[in-house]
């Protein structure tokens, strides 16, 4: 009995705490509950109004719904972008970028969707905390504008400030060869003027801004201490015009490839590309027609004598012991060179091309002199070690063509001519002959060349002339003429008898003349 009397005010106790303790937890609930309605009555009632401290372009916006934030930014500023501009520099040059011809417009519902959004993306909890939070949030109106008119303005910036460098160049004065030195060009950075520009376009209202573009300085490639090894010329070479068939056309397309190619650099390493050099033969480019080799037959062609030019400035490159890394022979044979010393060239397809294989600049002169093509090879010439080169080609086979006949009924006989003009092929070969203080010192094959054989198609004529009448006797004509006295008296009957008489008269055939 003591026992149980002794246990009995522990467990009370116990109860006590539980008790105690359940009546706290449920004024807790309570509380936690009641404070939970209240954050999220709060926060429902911001639901479809803007946050407190929200602001676009300094305009506060607080606690307006959408559409009523949309009015008060039309309101507020409406024509208010026209008179903007924005001044670009670049170097000594500067370009206003006058906003009402941007067309600008501003994205006033974008922007205000943008406000409306800021702060509801969060928990009940932080959403009741922004609002209760005294920050600030200041959103840039959004500006609309037309984005190709910013592109014109960026392309006349840069025509102002853009400047190509100058290579350094020789000039020739009584023998002598004189350096000129270069200069250096510029150039915007038009990714961060471009980026500078359009950060700077916005909807801010003050009047204007002024922001400055970096201009890069650009080295010319050749400089003055890069031409200082070139002392003297190394190789010439000319071919002559004299006897073309189409003068005008051809000088023109040979005055316009071999000035393309005048004043040509070619640094240690480098490669000439000759299409690349004197371009595309166009006749916006000022090329006119000329003749030359299509298949198998001598044609009209815009740049037709172009190949001239580069047989020339093969011949002359080689002669200054610089091999070519790509070089083709005609079809056939051309007027101005032997075979297996020519290189053609076609735009899109076929190409002459060399590397300056030396340890110093070349300098390419290239001139019309009288009716030859000119090319001066200019180097170092002691780097040329006393050595010379000439290209010889040898073991030449030539391959006559066939000539088919074709008998012509409608050509006089005696005459004749060629639908299609035989050409003789060839096989050759041709060799790098090097001097050393004018004793042979090396020979070494550098192509194999052979020109089709085009045989030929002769037109004979083979139509008989038309008889000669038999000459009448004196006797026989008067004979004829009474008989023809006889035969009326009436103008109409005399008129028509003489009719007769002339047509039946044959005319006199004359033998024609042999083909020339």
């Amino acid at each position: 009995m003591e026992a149980q009397t002794n246990k009995s005010p522990k467990l009370n106790k116990n109860k006590k705490v539980i008790i105690s303790t359940a009546i706290v937890l449920a004024i807790g609930v309570v509380g936690f509950t009641g404070y939970t309605l209240s954050v999220n009555s709060k926060v429902k009632s911001w639901e479809n109004k803007i946050y407190p401290g929200v602001m676009v372009s300094n305009v506060d916006l607080s606690g307006k719904s959408k559409e009523e934030a949309e009015i008060i930014l039309k309101n507020t500023f409406s024509n208010i972008i026209a008179d903007k501009k924005l001044t670009v520099k670049a170097s000594d040059q500067k370009l206003d970028i006058s906003y009402n011809e941007l067309k600008p417009e501003f994205d006033v519902k974008g922007t205000v969707e943008e406000a409306f959004k800021y702060g509801k993306s969060g928990n009940l909890y932080s959403k009741n905390s922004l609002i209760n939070s005294k920050s600030k949030k200041n959103f840039d109106l959004k500006l609309k504008y037309d984005t190709e008119k910013i592109k014109e303005y960026e392309k006349q910036l840069t025509s102002k400030v853009n400047r190509q460098p100058k290579n350094a160049t020789l000039s020739f004065n009584d023998g002598s060869i004189n350096v000129v030195d270069g200069e250096n060009g510029r150039k915007i950075n038009e990714e961060q003027m471009d980026k500078l520009i359009k950060e700077n376009i916005n909807g801010k209202t003050t009047e204007s801004i002024e922001i400055e573009v970096p201009v890069e300085e650009v080295a010319p490639k050749v400089d003055k201490s890069m031409l200082a090894k070139v002392n003297g010329k190394i190789s010439s070479f000319s071919t002559s015009f004299a006897a073309n068939s189409h003068p005008e056309s051809r000088d023109v397309n040979l005055k316009i490839a071999t000035g393309s190619i005048n004043g040509t650099i070619l640094l240690p390493g480098e490669e000439f590309s000759y299409n690349n050099t004197v371009g595309e033969r166009t006749a916006e480019r000022g090329f006119k027609n000329g003749k030359g080799y299509v298949g198998d037959k001598v044609e009209d062609v815009i740049g037709g004598g172009v190949c001239q030019v580069s047989t020339t400035l093969y011949r002359a490159i080689i002669g200054a012991g610089i091999k070519s890394t790509e070089r083709h022979n005609h079809s056939m044979p051309a007027s101005y060179s032997p075979v297996g010393l020519d290189a053609t060239v076609v735009w899109g397809a076929l190409d002459y091309k060399f590397k300056n294989t030396y340890d110093f600049p070349i300098y390419i002169s290239g001139y019309i002199s009288g009716k030859n093509v000119v090319f001066d090879v200019y180097g170092n010439k002691e780097g040329m070690g006393g050595k010379t080169y000439e290209l010889v080609a040898e073991g030449v086979q030539k391959l006559e063509p066939n000539v088919t006949t074709v008998q012509d009924p409608n050509m006089p006989e005696g005459q004749q001519s060629y639908d299609k003009n035989p050409v003789a092929g060839y096989k050759v070969t041709s060799y790098l002959i090097t001097k050393q203080d004018g004793n042979q010192i090396n020979k070494e094959k550098i192509a194999s060349d052979s020109y089709q054989v085009v045989n030929g198609v002769l037109r004979v004529g083979t139509k008989k002339p038309d008889p000669v009448p038999t000459p009448q006797t004196p006797a026989e004509s008067n004979q004829q003429q009474q008989s023809n006295q006889q035969g009326g008296q009436s103008g109409q009957q005399q008129s028509g008898q003489q009719g007769q008489q002339q047509s039946g008269q044959p005319a006199q055939a004359v033998p024609p003349a042999p083909a020339q």
